[in-house]
């Protein structure tokens, strides 16, 4: 079996840090400012770090842990003749080597921190395409795309990698969970299963892409919510009708998260092929997808096209990965085309941009130490350019890309959510399940004659109530006949529903439409369930089981 290896640090560096006493910091930034023009390009960083573009370079300046001592830290910064010449008369610098003459292409400074500066006259590019020196340590794409470990199918592996995808979000809580409800579906999270290994592999590969959730650790409802997610994405009822289909709407959703891994991880293009547009997969199918998680049903809150939202999403996927010098490079070198006019603070798009940076750097993993910028946007507009028609690629390609982290971030970003909330009923916030639920019209039956519990006589005899439950294909509304609202106890109750999902009734929560979460020893009717109400039922797991990690 092939395993994956470890990240990529052979690349051309794409950023230069030095480290500063914190008092030093602003002193430094108004320095830099003046004698190099230097741009503040992000300051959101949580250890109080400042990321500036200095002359052609981006330099992560970070306050020094140390109060005593003095930071060592060197900078080669390529630049012009003419800015060689103007540093080195700047007085505030001190040139180490006076014996070089004003036409010299390099010439070495100190600041007044001790920050030792290289200055050197910058090559010029060759003319034609960016070399991706990334790929250049990597062997040729096998196009095989299922070719390990001999003899698993490809519904197995898509089965392994979405399974691994939630793990690394959710943690081993969810592994436990998973092994709780669906024991017999998840054979390779036992010790011994031949494909375990496969499984903890993928596991390591998204890690370096996919951070780890903090929701699920503060809210025990939260897993319900998430493995409502994974069923409605793995579709395990389609297994047996044959899965193509359900093959590509997980490699689907997991595009864009498999494409850094495809790009960033090494060893991961060995064994695994580049992930396919949602269009093209489409194609080969011969009919349509569901509709990508991603795609938003509320595009007027910020006066932005659905076509708009697409880039922007793709643009603040890419800036989440590999950092906000890259919509600083792409606003110098795209500023005056009105397709990326929300990177502008004064444009009305650029509030839906910033909001959506800031929930996919929650989602993903922070890699902008690794590649230069002009590689990171040469991917990006392979990702976003149709080359053949010389336009955006396909809508519903950029919201296939963005999927996963754009529903990892729905699900725990309730202003997202509900500012760019999908249609589907499977992303939404834990709380908000009564009310999508309850929106649906009421089925009334005759003997319920829309009367009250309370009016509601015990001697009516047998009747029947609707119950939304979690199954592992997503949630169905079921039938159930009761004794009476007054004689059937919510235990009892989950007792009947348990038969029908096969689940034991000790993972399940019934909410109702008034009370919330339903007590066990009480009836129908003592926990103020109405007639014609539709009941939602959730899986359920103790604080300990929740807090593994």
């Amino acid at each position: 079996m092939t395993q994956f290896g470890g990240y990529d640090y052979c690349t051309e560096k794409a950023m230069q840090y030095l480290t500063l006493e914190p008092g030093k910091v602003p002193e430094a930034l108004k320095l830099y400012a003046e004698a190099f023009q230097a741009k503040l390009v992000d300051d959101s960083y949580e250890d109080q770090s400042v990321q500036l573009k200095i002359l052609n370079s981006y330099v992560l300046i970070t306050p020094w842990a140390s109060a005593s001592g003095s930071s060592d830290s060197f900078l080669e910064l390529p630049t012009d003749l003419n800015s060689i010449r103007r540093i080195r008369e700047d007085k505030r610098f001190v040139e180490i080597d006076r014996t070089r003459s004003t036409e010299d292409k390099s010439v070495m400074m100190k600041d007044p921190f001790g920050i030792t500066f290289l200055l050197r006259v910058e090559k010029k590019k060759m003319t034609g395409s960016v070399v991706d020196h990334g790929l250049l340590f990597r062997r040729a794409c096998n196009p095989i795309a299922f070719g390990f470990p001999q003899g698993i199918s490809p519904n197995d592996l898509c089965t392994i990698k979405l399974t691994a995808l939630f793990v690394t979000r959710y943690g081993m809580a969810f592994k436990k969970a998973l092994k709780k409800i669906a024991s017999t579906e998840f054979g390779f999270l036992n010790l011994n299963h031949i494909w375990r290994r496969l499984f903890f592999n993928f596991v390591g590969v998204y890690t370096s892409i996919v951070k780890p959730s903090k929701e699920v650790y503060r809210n025990c409802d939260f897993m319900g919510k998430a493995l409502e997610l994974f069923f409605h994405l793995l579709q395990l009822k389609n297994v047996k009708m044959g899965g193509s289909r359900r093959v590509m709407e997980v490699d689907a959703f997991t595009g864009g998260v498999d494409y850094f891994a495809y790009m960033d991880f090494v060893g991961y293009s060995d064994v695994m092929p580049r992930p396919q547009r949602r269009s093209v997969m489409i194609a080969q199918l011969g009919h349509t997808l569901r509709t990508p998680l991603s795609a938003s049903w509320c595009t007027t809150i910020f006066f932005v096209s659905p076509e708009v939202l697409g880039i922007i999403k793709l643009t603040a996927l890419f800036v989440a990965r590999y950092g906000k010098r890259i919509a600083c490079e792409l606003m110098e070198k795209e500023g005056r085309n009105p397709l990326f006019s929300f990177l502008d603070p004064s444009d009305c798009g650029f509030p839906c941009y910033n909001m959506v940076v800031q929930v996919y750097s929650k989602v993903l993993k922070n890699f902008e130490l690794v590649y230069t910028a002009d590689i990171v946007l040469q991917r990006y507009f392979q990702s976003l350019w149709d080359e053949e028609k010389d336009e955006p690629k396909d809508v519903d390609d950029l919201y296939s890309f963005v999927e996963c982290v754009d529903s990892f971030a729905q699900m725990e970003d309730e202003e997202f959510f509900h500012k760019m909330g999908t249609r589907e009923a499977h992303v939404y916030p834990f709380h908000d399940q009564t009310s999508r639920v309850h929106s649906r019209p009421h089925v009334y039956h005759p003997f319920h004659d829309q009367t009250s519990p309370a009016n509601v006589q015990e001697e009516e005899g047998p009747s029947s109530i609707e119950v939304c439950v979690p199954t592992l294909d997503g949630r169905v509304i079921i039938e159930i006949v009761v004794e009476s609202f007054f004689g059937e106890k919510v235990a009892s109750l989950k007792e009947k529903i348990v038969k029908v999902i096969q689940i034991p009734s000790k993972y399940l929560k019934l909410r109702g439409k008034l009370v919330g979460v339903l007590r066990d020893d009480k009836s129908l009717a003592d926990n103020n369930v109405e007639a014609g109400e539709i009941l939602i039922a959730t899986w359920r797991f103790s604080r300990w089981e929740v807090q593994i990690t």
